[in-house]
Parts: C-alpha cells; sequence; structure tokens
C-alpha cells in the first residue's frame, strides 16, 4: 500500500514542482543584448561592512524612502566587494539614477560610469527562482566575449520589479 502511494504521490508531487518553477519563470532564458556608449550616473549610499550590520539595512531603506517619491526610479546596487561568508567585509552602492533627484540629498555620493559597450542580462523570473548572481556575471563574460566586448569587471543591478532585473556588466572608464 505505502509503496502505491509513493508510486502515484512522488510522481505528483515532482510535476506539481516543474509546474510551480516553469509559472515563476525558472525556465526562462536570460536574455542579453549588446548597448551602446552606457552613460550611468547614480546617486546613493555606499556601505562597508559586514552583511549582519544594521548599517546595511537602513542604506536599503533610506533608498527605498527615495523610491516611494519617485515611482518610476529603479534601484540600483553594485557589489564592489561580495563577502565570502557572514563575518567578511563587503562593500556595496546602493542608488538610483541622479536625473530622480532634484536636491543633493545629505550623505548621498554620485557615481559617473560610462564605457563604450555593455553587456546587458534581462532577467524575468520571480524573486524565489532567479538564477545565482554568479550565473549571470558568467553569461554576462561569455556573451562579451563572444561578442568582442571588453570583460566586464563592474555589475549593475537594476531591480525593475519583483519580477524583473536587469543586470549591466561594463568596463567602465575611469572618470
Amino acid at each position: 500500500m505505502k509503496k502505491k502511494v509513493i508510486l502515484i504521490g512522488l510522481p505528483i508531487l515532482v510535476a506539481a514542482l516543474a509546474f510551480t518553477f516553469y509559472r515563476m519563470g525558472g525556465f526562462r532564458e536570460i536574455e542579453l543584448e549588446v548597448v551602446e556608449n552606457p552613460q550611468i550616473e547614480l546617486s546613493g549610499l555606499r556601505f562597508v561592512g559586514i552583511p549582519q550590520d544594521r548599517q546595511l539595512r537602513q542604506s536599503f531603506e533610506q533608498m527605498e524612502q527615495v523610491l516611494q517619491q519617485h515611482p518610476e526610479a529603479r534601484l540600483h546596487t553594485i557589489y564592489f566587494r561580495e563577502p565570502a561568508g557572514k563575518l567578511d567585509t563587503m562593500e556595496v552602492f546602493v542608488g538610483i539614477e541622479k536625473k530622480w533627484l532634484t536636491a543633493a540629498q545629505p550623505g548621498f555620493e554620485n557615481l559617473n560610469l560610462s564605457a563604450p559597450q555593455a553587456a546587458v542580462a534581462h532577467i524575468h523570473r520571480h524573486r524565489f527562482v532567479m538564477p545565482n548572481p554568479e550565473t549571470v556575471k558568467a553569461s554576462l563574460r561569455d556573451f562579451a566575449k563572444a561578442n568582442k566586448l571588453p570583460e566586464p569587471t563592474l555589475f549593475i543591478d537594476q531591480i525593475v520589479n519583483p519580477e524583473e532585473v536587469r543586470v549591466i556588466g561594463i568596463s567602465p572608464i575611469q572618470q
């Protein structure tokens, strides 16, 4: 009897999980494109510390408040240094495009990036089935190489909405 339940129930469970994964966009490919002369002008907050630091959360919360005032703006994050563990130091920039800010914000840093070309990944998936960041970076590097672009050294995550993310891979020109 138990074998019969397992033999019937297991395939149904696997099919239900696969269907859920499909509905959340888990099987969608990462769309890649080349963008000419990207000019990225951001204003935001830079955090250096460990992932559990309260200041990191406060930086994101402060940017969320700015985003509420400008709903058409998009949150951008740049991880200059990613932590390998909970106690490793990380460096992240959290910001929005400067054009949305009419006045200088206290404590905000301006970041201007440009490059001759950039590789851009468009990811349309539910946040629970988003690909691993390293997978996206590898896809952008491979795409850049195949299209004879400079290898991306900086990756800018642009959160369009909870189910859409753009990752811009560039080799910025120093300004």
